[in-house]
């Protein structure tokens, strides 16, 4: 009978249990002590694979059974009389009747599924899968990718799916360009995550949607057949690290992706790039301004006003080898646009479509659809060969003539028609994500076979949660203007809270007219503290705005560089630490404190989980009122603060931009290891560097040092030692706002 369904047992004990109701089966794999997933499938119908989960880093082209063990710390959970209870402290009830579940910290009620039907058993939803779960007033919800608006998105309603959406508003439109339908959500009780695995075009309801006949809700609704999610349980930092952990460790980046690296359209849309280049090298000479990188933008392909994915134009650039040349020896690397479309008068189409290298339509025929500048057709990376094809390509084009990294862009594979075909027999719909993490993947395999032991840089627009164990990425194509710089801000953070640990911005504003001084200034000041450091646009009137566009505050931006420069050291030691942990570069405060004054947006962000920096956002303005959380002590240059109190800066648009750092900290500035301390008691740190590039650090061509620091009313005692082969020996120094004796050991 629809509305009741009575699941019996069919498999209990051990880390897995299974339940059925005629073709339903219901499962619970308890993957960890704070983790467990749920499944509910039709037992008749094969799951797709995920590429998604991948705790092993395997890094598969085929991916992972969905269902797969491989990997996890299984738990074997205390059962009895239909509850579970976790080494984490979360007991679990399990109602038979519609496979009902309720979760419980300690004895209160943490959340549940809604009663008295949370899945669409037998279609009482209509098609595809639902999971309704409660809804507590009062309840704070992050993360869901790249969305934009405010950081909490409790009371919204979000699509999961990849879109193309250049000039987006950052506080309002929706969807954007990624795949990640993960959440942390925080009541009065507790918290919790839950990611859904799936490469289907999705939907998440916090509270927009409400229905008379049921108590408060969120739910998610995907056009897959099955529902496969995982919960995580824990304070919210320990949710992240563990979704973070369970897709899979990120590639430590080369160093010298820290340091500012530039891109414009303008210099490759226009027909004197050679000139444009030049100068861009004279620019950087003049100035002294330092830049290890450059986002080649796709113009370098262009037939007349089309981009065509691997042809080089020679009118523009009569020796790709030389022009790449140029820049390897000016010690900038550059990082080619490549897009997984070609256009129907491509010159290559043809050779493809007679090989059978693109989606499809049921006739075989290839399926086309719009592109940037007409129709084309996506490659087909789930069929093996147009994935080899890709690889040969980007070895041969690119890697061959000096390049060693990708700018893999436009990869949304905006298909949305349900008769468009992958080779393995599915709808193109139901795995744009996943045809956006094989084309990076591709990319990946053929920088790593060029240079075997260089750790590779790439960078994706779009993805599902996969990515983030490939490549860097951005916000996107945003818009020159200060709401942008407000809310990208959170969208930055946002993609932070949802795995992409790794992300910057277009500085400055992508799409527009050229920014204000002031504009510019305040994107600089923003993006000095995020690993993505870049400034990028297409202007209107076909300018290119770069750091030197006004002479007269170069001053301001000489001093902003300097200040990226000073943390580099700092900020590649930080992402060592978070590939090993599963810890976000960049987080709001609220992810590690609970103080109320961070609950709501602020203009802060924590870099590491050392650094508290706040930003100007509004034109005009120079104030910001920074809340230093409670339980530390916070150094900003000869001064200490408590926490628990605001503290009003002062920061004009040529300022470099002060930040706090934490009381119990250790950090590499220029040649010094400056030691933060605390009051009383004792802390430990590290610190890491190795040569910036290969994998030898994995066997110990390293420096890989841990701090001691005991602390007394008279004395700051350090005692550190190497763990690793690269010998170093730190200089040490106390901070300029304590004058306790400093002892080295």
């Amino acid at each position: 009978m629809k509305f009741s369904h009575t699941f019996t047992p069919r498999k209990l004990g051990g880390a897995t249990y299974e339940y059925a109701c005629g073709k339903k089966t219901a499962r619970l794999d308890f993957i960890s002590d704070s983790a467990v997933r749920v499944a509910l499938y039709d037992s008749a119908k094969p799951l797709s694979n995920t590429y998604n989960i991948d705790p092993l880093c395997t890094l598969s082209r085929e991916g992972r059974e969905r269902l797969s063990l491989d990997g996890f710390s299984l738990c074997e959970a205390e059962f009895g009389d239909n509850t579970f209870n976790l080494p984490c402290g979360v007991k679990i009830k399990l109602d038979l009747n519609n496979f009902l579940l309720s979760y419980y910290s300690g004895e209160e009620l943490l959340f549940s599924d809604r009663a008295p039907i949370a899945y669409n058993l037998e279609r009482e939803f209509g098609s595809g899968s639902f999971h309704f779960v409660s809804r507590q007033g009062g309840e704070r919800i992050y993360g869901v990718g790249d969305k934009g608006g405010a950081l909490d998105k409790s009371g919204r309603a979000f699509r999961i799916e990849t879109t193309d959406c250049m000039g987006y508003n950052a506080e309002t439109s929706d969807p954007l360009y990624k795949h990640i339908p993960f959440y942390i959500c925080e009541n009065s009780v507790g918290a919790y995550g839950i990611f859904y695995d799936t490469s289907c075009t999705s939907y998440l309801d916090f509270g927009k949607e409400i229905d008379n006949y049921y108590e408060p809700y969120k739910y998610f609704k995907t056009e897959d057949e099955a529902l496969v999610y995982y919960l995580f349980f824990g304070t919210k930092a320990e949710i992240l690290r563990q979704f973070n952990l369970l897709c899979g460790a990120q590639i430590l980046p080369p160093k010298w992706s820290f340091d500012y690296c530039a891109s414009t359209m303008a210099y490759t849309d226009s027909d004197n790039c050679s000139a444009e280049f030049d100068g861009f090298l004279n620019k950087l000479d003049k100035t002294g301004l330092s830049c290890s990188g450059f986002y080649l933008s796709s113009g370098y392909t262009s037939i007349g006003k089309g981009r065509y994915v691997f042809n080089w134009n020679t009118d523009k650039f009569p020796s790709p080898e030389g022009f790449v040349d140029k820049f390897n020896k000016n010690g900038i690397h550059i990082i080619p646009n490549i897009k997984p479309a070609f256009l129907l008068d491509h010159p290559m189409y043809s050779e493809l479509a007679e090989r059978g290298l693109f989606v499809k339509n049921p006739d075989g025929t290839p399926y086309v659809t719009q592109f940037w500048d007409g129709g084309g057709s996506y490659l087909d990376f789930t069929n093996n060969e147009a994935f080899d094809f890709w690889k040969e390509q980007v070895k041969i084009k690119l890697l061959d003539i000096g390049m060693d990294a990708t700018w893999n862009d436009n990869n949304e594979f905006d298909i949305k028609d349900p008769d468009a075909l992958c080779s393995n027999g599915e709808r193109a719909c139901n795995l744009r994500p996943t045809l956006t993490y094989l084309m990076v993947l591709a990319s990946y395999e053929a920088q790593r076979e060029k240079y075997s032991n260089l750790r590779p840089f790439l960078s994706s627009r779009s993805g599902g949660a996969g990515v983030r164990r490939l490549a860097q990425t951005w916000s996107g194509d945003n818009r020159t203007a200060f709401e942008d710089l407000r809310y990208c801000h959170n969208i930055g953070l946002t993609m932070s809270l949802s795995g992409m640990s790794f992300y910057g911005h277009d500085l400055g504003g992508f799409t527009g007219d050229m920014p204000s001084r002031e504009l510019l200034l305040r994107w600089l000041q923003h993006g000095v503290f995020e690993p993505r450091f870049t400034v990028h646009s297409w202007n209107r009137d076909g300018s290119a705005t770069m750091p030197w566009s006004y002479d007269d505050i170069m001053d301001g931006v000489t001093a902003l560089f300097n200040e990226r420069k000073s943390l580099i050291d700092y900020y590649y030691s930080t992402a060592y630490f978070c590939c090993e942990t599963g810890e976000p570069f960049n987080a709001p405060p609220l992810l590690y404190y609970d103080d109320a004054e961070l609950k709501g947006d602020n203009n802060s962000m924590l870099v590491g989980k050392k650094l508290l920096v706040s930003f100007v956002f509004d034109e005009g303005e120079n104030e910001v009122e920074v809340f230093l959380p409670r339980g530390e002590v916070w150094y900003l240059g000869d001064r200490s603060y408590d926490g628990g109190q605001s503290v009003k800066l002062s920061i004009n648009p040529t300022d470099a931009v002060p930040y706090f750092v934490k009381g119990g900290s250790v950090i590499k500035t220029g040649d010094e290891f400056v030691v933060y301390p605390i009051k009383s008691g004792t802390f430990e740190d590290g610190y890491f560097t190795d040569d910036g590039k290969t994998y030898d650090y994995k066997n110990g061509e390293c420096a890989l040092l841990h701090f001691t620091v005991k602390c007394t009313d008279t004395t700051v005692e350090v005692e550190y030692k190497n763990t690793k082969n690269i010998k170093l020996t730190p200089l040490f120094k106390i901070c300029d706002a304590d004058n306790r004796k400093l002892v080295i050991k």
